[in-house]
């Protein structure tokens, strides 16, 4: 008898980390054992990733094991992915990351709506833990807003973005959209996947609730190059709407600074519009307790999106899944 669900992992030296996401599945609350399977391929790894996996002791996991990158044009994350997307066998894909930690009760969220005929896939929200100082408070703040417009514009008919890191979806999809070679070589695959859901019709619904947790970067400079990354998606509707908002809060500054207090309420107009969706956005996905930062969250991104540009004046190349790449 084939699962419901099917989890899927794609994992590149995550030893230190695989153990308790699956542990975590093996929590999962509403959902019967035998509707369940996780799906992992070990894509490369150099440590022991699949060891770590099975002294998990989940029955249901499936582990497949990549030792050599297929010669491609796709990534090597996206061979993964297409990997575990083709030997799942749930009517329901769910994906996660190798360090993700999930809720009691986040596989059932998810499907849900699915299940009832409401959508075709959910994007489900994420927050991400630090061991030392507040940088995954701000990436929780960053992804929540992110996952906020995605939510607006996929509304208003647009395509929008979802994250891996948390998301379902019905698996005849990926047969639907013909697979990442329909796609092509992208180094943001959920935006990319999300684009391809999009044009063939399919409905996501944005769930706020952080039902998973994931580990933040481990400086502000890997979180900078990982930026660098997740620029390289080129023009779309979102990154005019990231960026289009971003520059009238620069161009009220500078407008402020050019013309004093005549453009001072323009300034104060927009940043308090800025700081309203962000709060919002916060409190949607009940983070009530990070409402503070909305404040600092805007200038920050600008300062953050800088440094992006200073970096990528200095090189083209981002590291991703154990290879480098041109963006």
């Amino acid at each position: 008898m084939s699962p419901r669900y099917s989890v899927v992992i794609t994992a590149h030296n995550a030893a230190g980390t695989i153990g308790d996401s699956l542990r975590s599945l093996a929590r999962q609350e509403g959902i019967a054992p035998r509707d369940l399977e996780v799906v992992l391929v070990d894509d490369r790894s150099t440590d022991d990733t699949l060891e770590a996996a099975r002294a998990a002791g989940l029955d249901c996991l499936r582990p497949i094991r990549i030792d050599k990158a297929a010669s491609s044009d796709l990534t090597t994350r996206q061979q993964a992915l297409a990997v575990a997307f083709t030997e799942a066998r749930g009517d329901i894909v769910l994906t996660l990351d190798a360090d993700g930690i999930a809720a009691p009760r986040w596989v059932r969220h998810m499907v849900e709506p699915i299940e009832q005929g409401r959508v075709d896939a959910v994007a489900g929200g994420v927050s991400f833990r630090a061991r030392t100082g507040w940088i995954g408070l701000w990436q929780t703040v960053d992804q929540t807003v992110y996952l906020s417009i995605c939510r607006i514009l996929s509304a208003l008919g647009f395509a929008s973005g979802v994250l891996f890191g948390s998301f379902a979806f019905r698996r005849e999809l990926f047969a639907g959209i013909d697979g990442w070679e329909r796609i092509g070589r992208t180094l943001i695959e959920d935006m990319a996947f999300a684009h391809a859901l999009h044009a063939g019709g399919a409905r996501i619904a944005y769930d706020a609730r952080p039902d998973m947790e994931v580990e933040a970067c481990a400086s502000w400079g890997v979180l900078i190059e990982r930026a660098k990354r997740v620029s390289a998606g080129g023009v779309s509707t979102l990154s005019i709407a990231i960026g289009g908002w971003m520059a009238l809060l620069i161009a009220a500054a500078i407008a402020a600074v050019i013309f004093g207090s005549a453009a001072m309420t323009v300034l104060a107009v927009r940043y308090g519009l800025g700081v309203a969706h962000t709060m919002f956005a916060l409190l949607r996905a009940g983070q009530w307790r990070l409402a503070p930062l909305a404040f600092l969250y805007e200038p920050l991104a600008i300062g953050i999106g800088a440094l992006v540009a200073v970096r990528l004046m200095r090189g083209n190349s981002v590291e991703w899944g154990g290879n480098r790449y041109e963006r």
